[in-house]
């Protein structure tokens, strides 16, 4: 098995393993989210779409309210049937859900009007390509748009925040940082016309528990050391803290940042 298939395997099984607990996390927070980037890729009435690497359908069922027809992408079948179960208590007719690889998607060049991903990117053996895919299925005019957490341009600073993920998620490669997402798209044809970053604080706790981990597992044990000792001089730049609970206690606390990015297709 080579490294491409051994990452596939890594990413289902972590989202198998975590489609309930994670598919009830990302459709409660990441609504907000979906519908800025559809705000910014212009998603309109006749616009065919994909949501590459969809998990439990956090872009598609918010587009789909906004777009003709949007498929839902994924290599996992149990968080598939998350989001086909979503789509159907939503009443949403105008959406389908596949398994596929996002780095080879099975829509022939210039085929769609839009292609968007979350929180994608750093499952991903080889991010670039992915959204050279995304930019080959959209037409010339046609908008491709991310949201994903991305790290600080220091690399060691970059390489510790990247440590602590992946002790986290054995699915986790690297987070990109925000020069390689823009020139990532530079490179393949998409000029950027929209960004957005943004900061969201998280309590660590439940930070482990939607990967799937609890307190006395020794990858939460690894990470939580990580992470404190990074507080003196916030090495990975997750500004980490301790803060007070409602009922008293002392909770450590950290913020992610999210960079929301949307460009236009300006080659053939």
């Amino acid at each position: 098995m080579n490294g491409h298939d051994q990452q596939k395997e890594l990413v289902r099984e972590h989202f198998t393993r975590t489609a309930q607990v994670f598919g009830d996390y990302a459709l409660a927070s990441r609504v907000g989210e979906a519908e800025r980037l559809a705000q910014m890729v212009g998603a309109g009435g006749d616009d065919r779409a994909v949501d590459i690497a969809c998990g439990p359908g956090t872009l598609a069922l918010r587009f789909a309210r906004h777009v003709r027809w949007i498929c839902g992408l994924d290599l996992t079948p149990a968080i598939l049937k998350r989001a086909r179960r979503s789509a159907v208590e939503e009443n949403l007719r105008n959406l389908a859900f596949a398994i596929g690889d996002a780095h080879a998607l099975p829509f022939a060049d210039g085929s769609l009007d839009i292609a968007v991903t979350s929180y994608s990117l750093h499952h991903m053996s080889d991010p670039a390509r992915v959204i050279g895919e995304m930019a080959r299925v959209v037409k010339r005019g046609g908008r491709a748009g991310v949201v994903d957490i991305f790290v600080p341009e220091d690399r060691q600073a970059a390489a510790l925040n990247n440590r602590i993920e992946q002790i986290r998620d054995a699915s986790h490669t690297r987070t990109l940082a925000r020069s390689e997402f823009e020139n990532i798209f530079e490179r393949h044809g998409l000029r950027i016309s929209d960004t957005h970053s943004e900061s969201q604080a998280h309590a660590f706790d439940h930070w482990m528990l939607v990967a799937g981990l609890k307190p006395g597992d020794t990858r939460y044990q690894e990470a939580r050391k990580l992470m404190e000792q990074s507080i003196p001089d916030d090495g990975a730049e997750f500004h980490p803290r301790f803060e007070r609970t409602a009922a008293n206690d002392r909770e450590l606390v950290f913020d992610n940042t999210m960079l929301f990015i949307a460009g236009e297709k300006i080659g053939r």
